[in-house]
């Protein structure tokens, strides 16, 4: 007889429970580095749109050339802000994946415990009925051999020791 766990679909259900949780946090980060990747670019091409704006203005440009640099500026300013929330939003998201992770695992956790101690229980409870089984053979071995032993004792109490018929 083998040891059957009576909550092992619910364990099973859990881990793969956190199994999802774990893909959804890795989304997550997948999500966080793009976010953070087109922060970094759209910073990037800003800083270099405010250097040919410099360098634009050395050259002596015209000042409507200036005003649309200057407007192109606001709005890669205003863009940048934008990547910035969203990359800030994917970072809550990431850690809201975490926690839900982090929850999903702990209760998978209290079920391998939970399934551990009940098969510690079982085995002990096996060995003790192996035991119990054990010592009956035993003691029924030791029963037979004594009655075995008593009958030959009194054969041989019955048995003169001179050879002649009692």
């Amino acid at each position: 007889m083998s040891f059957k766990f009576r909550l092992q679909r619910i364990l099973e259900l859990r881990e793969q429970h956190e199994q999802a949780k774990a893909r959804a946090l890795a989304g997550a980060r997948e999500s966080a580095e793009a976010a953070h990747r087109a922060k970094d670019e759209m910073a990037s091409l800003r800083d270099h749109s405010k250097q040919q704006m410099s360098t634009t203005a050395n050259s002596g440009p015209l000042i409507g050339h200036l005003h649309l640099l200057d407007y192109v500026l606001a709005s890669l300013d205003e863009r940048v802000l934008l990547a910035d929330d969203a990359a800030k939003l994917a970072d809550h998201d990431v850690q809201n994946a975490q926690g839900l992770l982090e929850a999903a695992a702990r209760d998978r956790r209290v079920l391998d415990r939970l399934k551990s101690r009940h098969t510690d229980t079982w085995r002990a409870e096996s060995a003790h009925r192996d035991r119990v089984a054990m010592d009956e053979i035993a003691l029924a071995q030791f029963s037979r051999k004594a009655g075995l032993n008593a009958a030959d004792d009194a054969a041989a109490r019955n048995t003169p020791t001179d050879g002649s018929p009692s």
